[in-house]
């Protein structure tokens, strides 16, 4: 049977996690109908802290698993599946006696005094969350393109139903917290079933393959620790000065992009494990074309993104949070910058060259960088200061990734992307942007603005796109063609 092309995984990877977008959407946008300001704040701090722990604690020995996978035959696929599970569960013991005698000072410290009573359900969501995290990974990894396209959007449509039960049930933020918890369960057992080819004939642990499992993945874990804290470090900090309600409207700011962030995520996951090959061959030339062809697609999707976003914030935000949230369109806009240095894929070079080592110093660097900004922005500037914290904690270690990963290449700068799409990107954008900037808030309706600002927008950039010759989605030129002629 002939496998899937690198282009149609990322676009079963890309189509699957669109699906769930909407329902990804509409969690917090019925929440903050349903509860207070209040209670919407302290239930972003429990996702604040859960997810926090659920980046960390895994020490990225998910990511491993795209190295460890595509160079291992017949029962050692099994084996390093079954001995990520088993360092997970070491791991998650540790943290579980962490909890148990130093749980409530932690959260009196962290300001999150109002989930001493919660805390449980705080480790069952970390646990259930971190067992099944590799799920997604193996399949991409088994290169199957039809459950990489359905279980994305089944697995938020799930969480959305879940939500809306609970909430209907249980008032007040334990509704929602109470709703992760159970749908981290469900999402645990469906992946126990599904891995059980994996799991029928157990292996013992092989000391040698843990040591060279954890010599890749501890420095990518540690690094991941630090970029969150890189990532992070304004929302603990900024907790110790605000009240929950302030919280809640500061949270939004991280909507982002999602569209874009599965865009990004559906490619890297395909290609990591290409990467992975060619330098494993020593086919370091192709590594570097594959890796600039997919900065090209990142490229030409992010910066047409990022400026409508920006363009349209403040209907974004009033349409999904009401106008009780409007004040978090402006550090939205801020934050959403972050996606136009992201566009350059960093770490896909470090990851796939068994580099990541790198990862670790770029991320111990951007962490120094944003604690000494931080101790001075947002103490003095306040939330603004918490969010160019955030930006600048998220962009640094992507910024000394990139440039070792440009090292690593031993590419020129001039020569290390195709700078000239790039800049016709921006051009086209700033054409378009100006008029609809200067015009837009003509059109009184909030709805009928933001649909066809967008509608314009995209369909001008696409035009433009095509006329300049640097559309990526060729296939489909000839059917916009036919549209626009009729």
């Amino acid at each position: 049977m002939k496998e899937p092309t690198l282009k149609n995984q990322a676009k079963a990877l890309f189509i699957g996690n669109i699906l769930g977008i909407i329902f990804q959407f509409l969690i917090p946008s019925i929440l903050v109908r349903f509860i207070s300001q209040e209670d919407f704040g302290i239930y972003r701090q429990f996702q604040l802290i859960a997810l926090t722990f659920v980046g960390t604690l895994g020490m990225g020995l998910q990511s491993s698993l795209f190295y460890f996978y595509p160079i291992s035959n017949g029962s050692n696929k099994a084996k390093i599946i079954q001995q990520t599970l088993f360092l997970f569960i070491l791991i998650l013991t540790l943290f579980s006696l962490l909890l148990y005698f130093f749980g409530d000072e932690i959260l009196i410290y962290l300001n999150f005094q109002d989930f001493i009573d919660y805390k449980w359900y705080l480790y069952l969501f970390i646990t259930f969350m971190i067992m099944s995290s590799i799920i997604s990974i193996i399949f991409t990894l088994e290169k199957k393109t039809r459950l990489n396209k359905l279980y994305p959007s089944v697995e938020k449509i799930s969480n959305f139903f879940i939500f809306l039960i609970v909430i209907q049930f249980v008032t007040g933020y334990e509704g929602p917290i109470l709703a992760l918890v159970l749908f981290s369960l469900v999402r645990l057992i469906y992946f126990l079933l599904y891995s059980l080819p994996y799991l029928r004939k157990i292996f013992l642990p092989s000391w040698q393959r843990i040591k060279e499992q954890l010599v890749y993945s501890i420095p990518f874990g540690f690094a991941l620790i630090l970029n969150q804290i890189s990532v992070k470090f304004d929302k603990f900090f900024i907790n110790q000065y605000i009240s929950p309600e302030e919280f809640g409207v500061y949270s939004i700011a991280f909507l982002g992009i999602p569209v874009l962030k599965q865009f990004f995520t559906s490619i890297h996951n395909v290609v990591v494990p290409e990467i992975s090959k060619f330098f494993a061959n020593g086919n370091k030339v192709k590594a570097i074309v594959l890796w600039q062809k997919t900065v090209d697609r990142t490229s030409s999707v992010t910066i047409p993104a990022v400026t409508l976003f920006w363009l349209m914030a403040n209907e974004i935000i009033t349409i999904l949070y009401t106008k009780a949230y409007i004040e978090a369109a402006n550090y939205y806009r801020v934050f959403i910058l972050m996606f136009l240095v992201s566009m350059f894929s960093h770490e896909l070079i470090l990851r796939g060259a068994n580099k990541t080592k790198y990862i670790f110093i770029s991320n111990v660097i951007g962490s120094i960088v944003t604690i000494l900004l931080g101790f001075w922005l947002i103490p003095k500037y306040g939330l603004y200061g918490a969010i160019v914290t955030a930006l600048i904690g998220t962009i640094t270690p992507m910024l000394i990734s990139l440039h070792i990963e440009r090292k690593v290449m031993k590419l020129e700068f001039k020569n290390w992307v195709n700078w000239n799409n790039i800049f016709t990107n921006v051009s086209i954008c700033l054409v378009v942007f100006i008029p609809l900037f200067l015009f837009k808030d003509r059109v009184s309706n909030i709805y009928l603005r933001l649909i066809s600002c967008s509608i314009l927008f995209l369909f001008t950039v696409i035009i433009l796109q095509i006329k300049f010759k640097i559309f990526i989605f060729k296939k489909y030129i000839p059917h916009i063609t036919k549209f626009i002629k009729i």
